[in-house]
């Protein structure tokens, strides 16, 4: 019956709303939420066997197999991409426009369609390699948007099924229970941003995972890692906490074949000046985009009183240099050949990371979501049901974020995070306690 209700749920979600009923999408959203946790909760009792409930999982992505995303746009770009790549264009060289005029396509439904529901035809591609192989891969699909959207899908799906997989041998691995895969599986934001919107974090979460199974063999390792930086470049910054982990020949190995990886996986960025672009368009986004921000708002409230505009290309910046203060810090007190403090620190540089953000999309979090199942995470499986509440912007034209909304996220986030570290300094005074009782 559950499934059921949770099938209903999510059909609805994906063929009968759009942004703007974002009250109706986000009963449904919670009410999947709370489903999830029911049959998390409730499948050993009900008799739902691992192999059982991860079938009842992807039976409710096949849901939305033929589904147009519908909580994001960002597809539009990423098939557009693909496009130029098959009719042997470079995107980081071209802006779309520019792209779309050298083309001499001229009154094309398909093309006009890419170039106007796209939300990023001002800049050039911030799309890694890469993310750009699976854009071509969908565009072999022909000037076919449904086409198109089913081979990306596809792809994402695969990823999503090694993903669960690797989870359940990294819990086996860790003598934990197997059944926690089904908190991954079940969680709807997992759900409509990977299958449902397109979005590529299952990709990196596969990098991820990859890496914390084979954290013992440091080729592996570094090989699946680099993947993940490969997809999207937000995993770089746990460099120094790996680099921190593995010590003398291994840390030596990890680092060159990472770095001879990414060199690698990054050669199209090398040629014709598509670097400089690429890295203009990166820019671009780290300074003037904002979205569902927290401390950046907080500052840029605070900032408010004094200044008449915003300060985001000034505190941009600041707020990562503070976040990567913080990872350093982060990464200093890694225990080495104790690979749960690993992947629970990996979880917290992920979190120093989002809440410095400028703009933190909903799907931002499903790698360090992934991740923290390994290590009992309760930070983030909260704020993937308070992500939604993001949403809300999208109510009427354009984007209008209400502060009563994002204070209610994040004065429960916070709190939760408060908790989660309380609870950790409990267990360290504990831990240390005992160590001066033993000596």
């Amino acid at each position: 019956m559950v499934i059921l209700i949770y099938s209903i749920a999510l059909f609805f979600l994906g063929y009968c709303l759009d942004r703007s009923d974002f009250f109706i999408q986000l009963t449904l959203y919670m009410l999947c939420f709370g489903v999830s946790l029911i049959i998390y909760q409730n499948a050993e009792k009900w008799g739902i066997s691992l192999k059982l409930g991860l079938m009842y999982a992807f039976l409710l992505r096949m849901i939305l197999i033929i589904s147009e995303p519908v909580l994001s746009d960002d597809f539009y770009r990423f098939i557009f991409d693909g496009q130029l790549i098959r009719n042997g264009i470079n995107p980081y060289l071209y802006l779309p426009q520019e792209a779309f005029e050298l083309l001499k396509i001229g009154d094309s439904e398909y093309w006009n369609q890419l170039l106007t529901q796209m939300n990023s035809s001002g800049y050039y591609s911030v799309y890694p390699p890469l993310h750009q192989l699976f854009f071509w891969l969908a565009a072999l699909g022909g000037e076919h948007l449904s086409m198109n959207i089913l081979i990306l899908r596809l792809a994402v799906l695969l990823f999503e099924i090694l993903n669960c997989l690797l989870l359940i041998q990294i819990l086996k691995q860790w003598n934990l229970p197997k059944s926690k895969v089904l908190l991954y599986a079940f969680n709807p934001l997992v759900i409509l941003e990977l299958t449902g919107n397109l979005h590529f974090e299952g990709m990196v979460l596969f990098g991820l995972l990859g890496m914390a199974y084979f954290l013992g063999k440091v080729n592996r390792a570094s090989i699946f890692w680099t993947w993940a930086v490969g997809v999207k470049l937000s995993p770089l910054m746990l460099g120094p906490i790996l680099l921190k982990f593995f010590g003398g020949k291994s840390r030596l190995v990890f680092l060159l074949l990472s770095a001879l990886v990414i060199v690698v996986l990054f050669i199209p960025l090398f040629f014709e000046g598509a670097f400089l672009n690429f890295w203009q368009s990166f820019r671009l986004y780290q300074s003037s985009f904002e979205f569902n921000g927290s401390i950046y708002y907080l500052l840029r409230w605070i900032s408010s009183f004094w200044l008449d505009y915003n300060p985001i290309r000034t505190l941009g910046p600041v707020l990562s240099m503070l976040s990567l203060g913080l990872i350093l810090w982060l990464s200093l007190g890694v225990k080495k050949a104790n690979l749960p403090d690993l992947v629970q620190r990996i979880v917290w540089v992920y979190l120093a990371y989002l809440l410095f953000q400028t703009t933190v999309h909903p799907w931002y979090l499903i790698p360090a979501f992934g991740l923290g199942i390994l290590v009992g995470d309760r930070v983030f499986l909260a704020w993937t049901a308070l992500v939604f509440l993001s949403y809300h912007a999208y109510r009427e034209f354009g984007v209008d974020e209400k502060w009563p909304i994002l204070l209610f996220e994040y004065t429960i986030l916070y709190s939760m995070i408060f908790l989660a570290f309380k609870k950790v300094l409990k267990q360290n005074r504990k831990s240390n306690f005992g160590n001066i009782i033993k000596n």
